[in-house]
C-alpha cells in the first residue's frame, strides 16, 4: 500500500551555466561565518537552494549545503516567534522552509505503509527534534511536527521513539505549539491516535493554549477517535464531553452534522450504526449543555439521514436535542427544491417535504428557523399541502402559517 508523497509541487525549471553551480557551492563553502549570521543571507541561499533542488543538485551536494545552511539558520533564530501561530512561524523562517525541503527531497519516492525512511533522512530529523530543549518553539521542530502522520505511517517505530516526544505536555515546555502543527493538517490513524490519547486528553482539557481553530480540529479529532476508530474508553469520552464546556461541544456538534452531510447515499446506515449510537452513550442531555448551536446541527444530523429523516427526527427530539433555532437558515435552505439545480449536497433532503411532508412540517415547529427568509418557509408549506393537504388543519401548520405570514 503506497502512501501520498510528503509534498507536492515540482521544482522549476532552471537553465544555468554548466560551472555555475560549482561555482556557487565553492563560494558557500568558504563564506565566513560571520555572513551567515545574516537572516537574510540565509534566507538568500534558502530560496537559491528551493530553485535548484531536484534538477541540479546531486544527493551528496545538496545535504552538505543543507547541513551548513541549517545550523547556521538555527544558530541565530528569530526573535519573533508567534506562540499562537507556530505554523505561521515556521513556513516562513529559513530553518523551517529547509526542514520542510529536507522532506520533499529525501522522502522515499516509493513510500509505503510501514517501509521506512532512509537513514539520511532519520538522522537528520532526530538531530532536528533533539536540538533544543523546546523551552522556545523551534521552527524545524514545528514541520516535523506536523508531519507526524505520514512519517508514522512510513516510519512508525522511528516516529513513536523520536517524533512523538514532541507531543508530551509532562516533558515539553513547547507541547501545545507541535500539536497545533499537528492539528494543521488534521489527520490521525487508530494506532497513531493510540500512541497520542494520554496527551491528545491533556490537550482537549487546555483550550486556553490553542488558537479556535486549532482546538476545533483537536475535538473533531477526538471524536473521529472515539466515534468511528471506537479507541477511547467510554467513561473517558463522557468525562471529555464534560470538560470541554459549550464551545467544545459545538466543535463536535458540527463535525457529526458534517460526517452525516458526506455520508450521501449510505446516510441512513451511518445514522443507525455510528452517529446515532455515540450520540445515545456519550452525549448529554441536561439542557443547559444545548445551545441554539448544537440544537441546529442536531436538525441538520436528522434532515441528512435520509430515509431514517422520520426516526432520527423523534429519537432527537425525545432525547431533547432539538429546539428553537430562529437564525438557522440551512435548515430552509436544505428543504428548498431547486429542480435540477439543487446542489448534489441537498438533492436528497430537497425532497423530504414530498416524502415525509407530516415529519417536515413538525422539524418546522420545532425548530422555528425563521428569523431570515420567510418565503422559503412558505413554499416548503405549499408543497406539504400538496402532499398532504388535511394538515392545514394542524395546530403545527396554523403556527407556522401565522408566523410567516
Amino acid at each position: 500500500m503506497k502512501v501520498p508523497k510528503m509534498a507536492d509541487g515540482k521544482a522549476p525549471n532552471t537553465s544555468l551555466p554548466p560551472d555555475y553551480l560549482d561555482r556557487l557551492l565553492k563560494i558557500l563553502a568558504n563564506l565566513p561565518k560571520r555572513s551567515l549570521q545574516s537572516r537574510k543571507v540565509i534566507n538568500t541561499i534558502v530560496e537559491f537552494l528551493r530553485k535548484v533542488q531536484g534538477t541540479a543538485l546531486a544527493k551528496k551536494q545538496y545535504v552538505e549545503i543543507w547541513d551548513q545552511i541549517w545550523a547556521a539558520s538555527t544558530s541565530s533564530p528569530s526573535e519573533d516567534r508567534e506562540i499562537s501561530d507556530p505554523v505561521g512561524y515556521a513556513i516562513n523562517d529559513p530553518a523551517g522552509k529547509l526542514t520542510e525541503d529536507l522532506l520533499k527531497y529525501l522522502w522515499p519516492k516509493d513510500a509505503k505503509v510501514n517501509g521506512g525512511i532512509s537513514s539520511d533522512l532519520a538522522n537528520r530529523l532526530k538531530k532536528i527534534v533533539q536540538r533544543t530543549d523546546h523551552s522556545a518553539i523551534d521552527a524545524s521542530s514545528v514541520i516535523v511536527a506536523s508531519r507526524a502522520e505520514v512519517l508514522h505511517a512510513v516510519a512508525p517505530e522511528f516516529t513513536k521513539q523520536d517524533i512523538l516526544p514532541l507531543f508530551r505536555w509532562d516533558t515539553n515546555p513547547s507541547a501545545a505549539a507541535y500539536w497545533s502543527a499537528f492539528l494543521w493538517p488534521a489527520r490521525i490513524s487508530p494506532d497513531l491516535f493510540k500512541l497520542l490519547e494520554a496527551d491528545c486528553l491533556t490537550a482537549l482539557r487546555r483550550p486556553d493554549q490553542f488558537e479556535e481553530r486549532t482546538y476545533e480540529h483537536l475535538c473533531q479529532l477526538f471524536l473521529l477517535a472515539s466515534m468511528e476508530f471506537k479507541a477511547v474508553d467510554e467513561k473517558i469520552v463522557r468525562e471529555i464531553l464534560d470538560e470541554i464546556g459549550t464551545k467544545g461541544l459545538e466543535y463536535m456538534s458540527s463535525f457529526l452534522r458534517h460526517r452525516m452531510l458526506n455520508s450521501k447515499e449510505d446516510a441512513a446506515s451511518y445514522w443507525i450504526q455510528t452517529i446515532k449510537p455515540w450520540i445515545e452513550l456519550h452525549w448529554p442531555r441536561d439542557e443547559a449543555r444545548q445551545s441554539s448551536h448544537t440544537r441546529a446541527d442536531f436538525a441538520m444530523v436528522a434532515t441528512y439521514s435520509n430515509e431514517c429523516f422520520p426516526r432520527a427526527l423523534h429519537w432527537l427530539e425525545n432525547n431533547g436535542l432539538l429546539g428553537e433555532t430562529p437564525s438557522a437558515s440551512t435548515i430552509l435552505y436544505s428543504l428548498k427544491d431547486r429542480g435540477g439545480k439543487t446542489h448534489k449536497d441537498f438533492k436528497d433532503s430537497a425532497m423530504l417535504p414530498e416524502r415525509f411532508p407530516e415529519e417536515v412540517l413538525h422539524l418546522l415547529w420545532i425548530t422555528r428557523p425563521f428569523q431570515w427568509e420567510h418565503g422559503q418557509a412558505r413554499e416548503i408549506l405549499d408543497r406539504i399541502l400538496s402532499c398532504k393537504p388535511e394538515l392545514e388543519k394542524s395546530i403545527e401548520y396554523q403556527d407556522i402559517a401565522e408566523m410567516t405570514s
